[in-house]
C-alpha cells in the first residue's frame, strides 16, 4: 500500500511540475517588474494547493477506495428506517399510512353486510383507511447485517355515509408482525438485490363465528432495484390450525404475490398482483398512484380488482376504487 501511495504521489507532483513549467514560461514573458513578480506569486500558491489536491486524493483513493456506488430508493428508506430508529420520538412506518375518504365499490358484499344488519342496505360509497407502524428491537442481529423488527398494520373499511345504521366500521383487519431483514447490496449488471426477509405474520379480523376469519403465515420476500424501479416479490406459506375458519383462503389469496413500484419526481405507482398459479386463475390486482400536493402529504388514488381485500371479503369479487391522501409512502 505503501509503493502505491508513493506512486501515486509521484505521478500527482509530476503533472503538477508540467504545468507549472509551463506557467513559467508565461510569467516569463512579462515585461513589467511589478507585474512579473506578482505573476511568480500567484503561480507559486497555485502550485502547492494543486500539489495538496492531487496528492490528498491520490491517498484517498488508495485507503477508501472508489467511490460509493449510489443508493436506489429503497435503500434510502432502510438508511432512514435505521436512523429514525435511534430516536425514541419516532415511529417508523411500515406499510403505506392512508386515508381514502371517499371509496366507491362496484360490487359490495351484501350477503356478509345482511348478516350484521339484516334490515338495511350497505352503501356502495365508505371510508377505508391503513395505519402501519414498525420498531427496531435488535438491531445486528448476532453481529450480523441482519435485524429485528416488530410491525402492526390494521386495515378499517368505514360506513361512514350509512345514517340509517349509525355509519359503522363494516370490517378491520389486524396485522401484527416479526420481521427478520437483512440488508445486502449486492449488484448485477445494475440490478441491486436490496434486502432479504422472513417474517411471521398473523392477521385476523378479531370478529367472532361465523364472521371470525384469520390466518397464520410465514413469509419471505426479497427486494430488487434498479433506477427508479423496484420489485418486491413475497410468498407464503400458511400454518395450518385445528380449528379453520377459512379452509379455502390459499385458493384465493394464492401463494405469494409480486409488487413492482416506479418513482419519478415524487409521485409512485406501485401494482400489485397475486394469482392462485391453477388453471382457474384466481387473484387480485391493485394500483396505487400517489403525487405530490405539499411538502409533508401526497395526493392517493387506489384501484383495487379481484379477490381477498379483506379478510371478511376472501372469497368474494370485488372492485373498488378510492381516492384520498396518503401520510406516508413506500419510497
Amino acid at each position: 500500500m505503501k509503493k502505491g501511495i508513493i506512486f501515486a504521489g509521484v505521478i500527482a507532483f509530476s503533472f503538477a511540475a508540467n504545468v507549472y513549467a509551463d506557467n513559467m514560461q508565461y510569467c516569463a514573458g512579462i515585461q513589467s517588474d511589478a507585474k512579473r513578480l506578482q505573476c511568480y506569486d500567484n503561480l507559486a500558491e497555485k502550485q502547492k494547493a494543486a500539489q495538496d489536491a492531487l496528492l490528498t486524493n491520490a491517498i484517498a483513493s488508495e485507503f477508501i477506495g472508489p467511490p460509493a456506488r449510489k443508493r436506489n430508493w429503497y435503500q434510502r428508506r432502510i438508511a432512514a428506517e435505521k436512523k429514525g430508529s435511534e430516536n425514541p420520538w419516532v415511529i417508523i412506518p411500515h406499510l403505506r399510512n392512508y386515508i381514502l375518504p371517499v371509496t366507491y365499490s362496484h360490487r359490495p358484499n351484501e350477503g356478509k353486510w345482511l348478516e350484521m344488519f339484516s334490515e338495511s342496505a350497505m352503501d356502495s360509497y365508505e371510508a377505508k383507511f391503513q395505519l402501519s407502524l414498525k420498531a427496531l428491537v435488535w438491531n445486528d442481529v448476532l453481529n450480523s447485517s441482519s435485524d429485528l423488527w416488530v410491525a402492526y398494520t390494521q386495515e378499517s373499511w368505514w360506513q361512514v355515509y350509512n345514517s340509517d345504521e349509525s355509519a359503522p366500521f363494516r370490517e378491520t383487519n389486524y396485522q401484527p408482525e416479526l420481521i427478520l431483514s437483512h440488508d445486502t447490496d449486492y449488484n448485477f449488471l445494475g440490478v441491486n438485490l436490496s434486502q432479504v426477509a422472513l417474517s411471521l405474520n398473523h392477521q385476523s379480523n378479531g370478529r367472532s363465528e361465523p364472521l371470525s376469519r384469520s390466518w397464520n403465515r410465514v413469509i419471505g420476500s426479497v427486494v430488487f432495484e434498479y433506477d427508479n424501479v423496484a420489485l418486491a416479490l413475497r410468498a407464503w406459506y400458511r400454518i395450518p390450525e385445528h380449528d379453520d375458519d377459512n379452509p379455502e383462503i390459499n385458493y384465493y389469496m394464492g401463494y405469494g404475490d409480486l409488487t413492482g413500484i416506479w418513482r419519478n419526481n415524487g409521485h409512485q405507482v406501485t401494482v400489485n398482483l397475486r394469482n392462485n398459479l391453477r388453471s382457474d386463475n384466481v387473484g387480485a390486482v391493485q394500483v396505487d398512484w400517489t403525487f405530490p400536493i405539499s411538502n409533508r402529504f401526497k395526493g392517493y388514488i387506489q384501484y383495487f380488482n379481484g379477490y381477498g381485500e379483506s379478510l371478511l371479503d376472501y372469497d368474494v369479487l370485488s372492485q373498488r376504487i378510492g381516492i384520498g391522501i396518503a401520510l406516508t409512502d413506500v419510497l
